[in-house]
Order: C-alpha cells, then sequence, then structure tokens
C-alpha cells in the first residue's frame, strides 16, 4: 500500500501542481507589525497562504490585519460561524474555545468585532452541544484560517 507520509512533501506537490509558487497569493508578513509572528503550533505563513489559494479569496480582499475585521452577518456567514464553533466546542470544550478565538484576534486574523461575534456564540453552542475536553491543536488552527477565509470570502461577496 502507498503511504504519503512516506513522500517528500515538495515533490508531492510538485507533482500535484500545487506547489507553494504557484498560488499566486503573497500575504503581508507579520514582521514589522504589531502582530507577533506565529508560533510553531499554528500555520506557517506559507500554509496561510496556500489556504487563501484554494478559498478562492482575493488576496487584495486580506490587505491588512485583522484579515476579517467585522463578522459577514448573512445566513451563509451565520452558518460558517455557528459550524465553526460547533466544531471547537465539541472537541475541547467551552475555554478552549474562548481562547481560540482571542488567540485569533491576537493574530491578526480576526477584527474586534468578527472576534465578539463568534465569542457572543460559544455560550449558546456549549448548552446545545456535549462539550469535548480535547486539546486544539496546529491542525485546528490551519481550519480556524480556513473558516476566516470562508468568512472573508462570505463577507467580499455580500
Amino acid at each position: 500500500m502507498l503511504d504519503p507520509s512516506d513522500y517528500d512533501p515538495s515533490e508531492l506537490r510538485s507533482l500535484a501542481g500545487t506547489e507553494a509558487a504557484d498560488t499566486g497569493v503573497s500575504l503581508p508578513r507579520a514582521d514589522g507589525s504589531t502582530y507577533r509572528p506565529p508560533t510553531d503550533a499554528e500555520p506557517s505563513h506559507g500554509q496561510c497562504e496556500r489556504l487563501v489559494a484554494l478559498g478562492g479569496v482575493d488576496p487584495e480582499a486580506l490587505g491588512e490585519r485583522p484579515y476579517l475585521p467585522t463578522f459577514p452577518d448573512v445566513p451563509a456567514g451565520r452558518r460558517v460561524g455557528r459550524d465553526w464553533i460547533a466544531y471547537l466546542v465539541r472537541t475541547a470544550g467551552e475555554a478552549p474555545t474562548r481562547d481560540a478565538i482571542a488567540r485569533y484576534r491576537a493574530l491578526g486574523w480576526l477584527g474586534e468585532d468578527a472576534a465578539a461575534t463568534l465569542d457572543a456564540r460559544v455560550g449558546d453552542a456549549v448548552a446545545a452541544l456535549d462539550p469535548g475536553d480535547g486539546d486544539l491543536d496546529r491542525a485546528d488552527d490551519l481550519l480556524g484560517f480556513a473558516h476566516v477565509i470562508r468568512l472573508l470570502g462570505i463577507a467580499t461577496r455580500e
């Protein structure tokens, strides 16, 4: 059986035609900004650029941080936000979900309005769902950035 983890990631990307340089996305770096650079547990700059490319969002829509200053208060935005919060709550529970939202705010992925809107929905999710007690990890942060990009895509289309 073939196991993709046995292969060099750059070779697999090359074969798939998804080299980082092929994305056409260039996000502003944290260097010189008021936001701290990502830690090892957070998505790399290149991973963020690939997610933006996959999300089909115009990099110009990102502009300067915060990437998603206000929450898109439309049905599609509310659905994506609800699904994201539900995933976080089911995975890790209330406190880690609120911590993740605060971390994404500190990173500049979310503005004050977007972070407050998401945080306001955590309590309802905790009451309606079976909260988890796991940890959020780097994969969850990648998924979080993907949700930010989906919400940004909704905001720029509305």
